[in-house]
């Protein structure tokens, strides 16, 4: 389902499975990938997070509605984590692989089955997974495979692979490519803008020598514009993009791609943008999960129209509140937004609020919410769309 106008989808799932003898099934719409799956029956899945995150988002759903069925699945991925710990040491208990068979039948094969039942390998590119919705489909018996790059390095640089994985991480170079963190006086140390050398990075833009200037040094080393670090064992770890980088009043610097993929980890975010550029605190825009709003309305007793009705009512500003306290605990406390506007029209490629590889356009976000997102502080902020 992955656009192969994209390089991450023509190289890593057409030409990369079409070289080894794979064959591939293609989806109708991004809205019938399940469906689909449950026909095609997969082994591989590549994709975005997205994808993950709603499976993760279904299976929390129907944890919510049954207690049995929660405590069930909470004891089953309690003992997936120990199966994965006496893995990493060599050994494994023999009381921890008998329940792991038997949570796998009862619980695991249940959740793969909406997947066609046979999915052994899933790799993750374009963005952040967020390291819980990795390590739970990691759970599920579904090894996960994080990698990076881009366009301008064919597109692959670092992954993850047998033998060599750290979940939450994009993996060590591959053979032949050199990555290194240039460090900035801004970030903490260790932190910087990821930089590649090897025979994977492109010569240049096509007639744009001046962009291309911009990004490639004369090494032929390619300035990736995202944040990241490389720990002690080699590993890569990204942390967001430069340029979406702000800085607030106080001089404190938010990347927010990390931190609104932990917020859409709530089942009532469908999506979420975090500005405060120059501003004394972060906000948000949050993009409603309209079923899961609905149903909560519906229990709480309040009557609607549509979901556009409950945009503006108390109890949903209340709910909205607990949300991000609740799932911003991870988070820096400068970094947790401080207040927000809710909207039910979803960013999409088709309306321009996302790249073909559902990547946020966050200025073409911030010039239809800027004004809004702006009413938020008590004074006049320079929030906009540049």
């Amino acid at each position: 389902f992955l656009p192969w106008a994209h390089s991450f989808g023509q190289v890593a799932e057409l030409h990369m499975l079409v070289s080894k003898g794979a064959s591939l099934g293609l989806v109708e719409e991004v809205e019938t990938i399940l469906e689909n799956a449950a026909e095609v029956r997969p082994t591989i899945l590549f994709s975005v997070p997205r994808i993950f995150n709603k499976i993760y988002d279904a299976v929390q759903k129907q944890m919510r509605e049954s207690t049995i069925k929660r405590g069930l699945f909470n004891l089953a991925l309690k003992n997936s984590e120990r199966l994965s710990a006496q893995k990493e040491r060599g050994s494994v208990g023999a009381i921890t692989g008998a329940l792991d068979g038997i949570f796998d039948n009862l619980v695991f094969q249940k959740v793969r089955n909406k997947l066609g039942g046979r999915l052994k390998y899933a790799f993750s590119g374009g963005a952040a997974l967020s390291p819980e919705v990795a390590e739970f489909v990691d759970a599920l018996h579904i090894t996960v495979y994080e990698g990076y790059g881009l366009t301008e390095t064919s597109p692959i640089a670092t992954v993850n692979r047998p033998g060599e994985r750290k979940i939450g991480s994009v993996g060590k170079s591959i053979p032949g490519v050199e990555v290194f963190i240039e460090e900035d006086t801004r970030y903490e140390e260790g932190l910087g803008e990821v930089c590649i050398r090897g025979p994977n990075v492109m010569q240049g833009y096509h007639n744009l020598p001046e962009e291309t200037g911009k990004v490639l040094d004369d090494d032929g080393t390619f300035h990736s514009g995202d944040l990241g670090r490389i720990d002690e064992d080699g590993y890569l770890w990204i942390e967001g993009r430069v340029k979406e980088q702000f800085k607030l009043q106080n001089g404190k610097y938010v990347a927010p791609a990390p931190v609104e993929e932990q917020y859409k980890l709530s089942p009532y975010i469908e999506q979420i943008m975090i500005e405060g550029t120059g501003c004394p605190h972060t906000v948000a825009l949050i993009v409603v999960n309209a079923e899961s709003l609905r149903e909560f309305a519906d229990k709480e007793g309040i009557s609607y129209g549509d979901v556009d009705d409950l945009l503006h009512h108390p109890n949903i500003d209340e709910l909205y509140e607990r949300q991000l306290q609740e799932w911003g605990e991870e988070v820096k406390s400068f970094e947790r937004p401080e207040g927000f506007v809710l909207t039910a029209e979803e960013f999409t490629p088709q309306n321009n609020m996302l790249t073909p590889t559902l990547k946020l356009k966050r200025r073409n976000v911030m010039a239809q919410y800027g004004d809004d997102l702006a009413d938020l502080y008590d004074e006049a902020v320079p929030l906009s769309a540049d």
